[in-house]
């Protein structure tokens, strides 16, 4: 009998936990005593606002500015190197590009600079017409008009000698927009010289154009494309920063090549089939069909997309002949290393390289 008595209070206490547990398990989750975040709400469990009156999620200010941008970025602490890849479109730099180096005092250039092509970079294909004058004369005047007619500047290389028996017309070439630029006193073999006949012929040729024109010439071409560093050395000391070879010999002094008559179309078709970017056209005042195929020649090289120009266009104009040299760049280059092999400032390099 008292067995019965202890196990109905045991079932009696049972009974009380489990209903104690389940109050204080509908208390809890009614929110009454705790919030969602497990804190002591002190609100009263049963006041529930109806769904119109619930309060409103903020929504951010449109207006309001983002901490930060997404993607943004910073500026750089430190400039581009103007040598690096980074540097603007017109500063690019490619492997076998001719630069001008600017050099003073005893770095200066030795010797006049050899060229072959254009030097100063481009937005444009370009090429230049040029034009030796050696003995003839007759066809000058009708050669200009042929240029005047295409609206085209060239370059005239004029043998001083020319220029002194034919002061009128160098006068005219230079008159009518083209440049007067030297090509020896006699036309002889300057290689064969000595530097003494060498000296003689810049300083009297120089003297004979500028006399004729009133244009003291800087650019020269050696007669037969011969020259060696005697020459370019005496070059550079006469003020002659540039010897001017040419990239298309145009054979138009020529009447017949092995076999072959050279007209005016075959004049035409040997110049545009070899043209390039940055060439130099070799022709000749008294050549036997230049005049008849100077208008196709124009035509087709602007068809072609060239513009033409003068060969002082295509280079630096430097104030101090002979204080410059050329560096063709390489692989793995930059303006900031070109400018610390010769001891100038990269700014230096960009002057004497862009455009006038």
């Amino acid at each position: 009998m008292k067995l019965n008595i202890k196990v109905k209070k045991y079932i009696t206490l049972i009974i009380g936990l489990l209903a104690v547990g389940v109050l204080v398990f509908g208390v809890i989750n009614s929110g009454w005593l705790f919030d969602n975040d497990g804190e002591l709400n002190g609100e009263d469990p049963g006041t529930v606002l109806p769904p119109s009156q619930e309060e409103p999620v903020t929504e951010p200010d449109p207006q309001e500015e983002p901490a930060e941008e997404p993607g943004q970025q910073e500026e750089p602490a430190e400039e581009p190197d103007p040598g690096s890849a980074e540097k603007p479109d017109k500063y690019m730099i490619y492997v076998g590009e001719q630069l001008t180096i600017p050099v003073s005092g005893g770095s200066a250039a030795k010797e006049s600079i050899v060229i072959k092509s254009a030097v100063l970079p481009s937005m444009e294909k370009q090429i230049a017409l040029t034009f030796d004058a050696g003995w003839l004369y007759d066809q000058t005047i009708d050669l200009l008009d042929v240029l005047d007619d295409y609206q085209v500047k060239s370059t005239f290389f004029l043998r001083g000698r020319w220029a002194e028996d034919h002061p009128e017309l160098a006068k005219e070439i230079l008159k009518r927009g083209h440049s007067t630029e030297n090509h020896s006193l006699t036309h002889g073999h300057m290689k064969e010289m000595t530097e003494a006949e060498i000296r003689n012929e810049m300083i009297t040729s120089t003297k004979l154009i500028e006399e004729a024109t009133g244009y003291r010439p800087y650019l020269f071409r050696p007669p037969f494309g011969e020259y060696d560093s005697r020459v370019l050395k005496i070059l550079a000391e006469q003020g002659y920063p540039y010897t001017v070879m040419w990239t298309i010999d145009s054979l138009d002094w020529m009447e017949e090549r092995n076999g072959v008559k050279v007209t005016a179309q075959y004049l035409t078709d040997r110049i545009l089939s070899n043209a390039t970017d940055k060439g130099i056209v070799l022709m000749h005042v008294g050549g036997y069909q230049t005049v008849n195929a100077l208008p196709d020649i124009i035509e087709g090289l602007r068809k072609d997309g060239y513009k033409l120009v003068k060969v002082n266009d295509m280079v630096p104009r430097s104030s101090s002949p002979g204080n410059v040299t050329i560096h063709t760049v390489k692989k793995g280059d930059t303006l900031t290393s070109i400018a610390g092999m010769y001891g100038v400032t990269v700014e230096d390099i960009l002057n004497a390289n862009t455009a006038r």
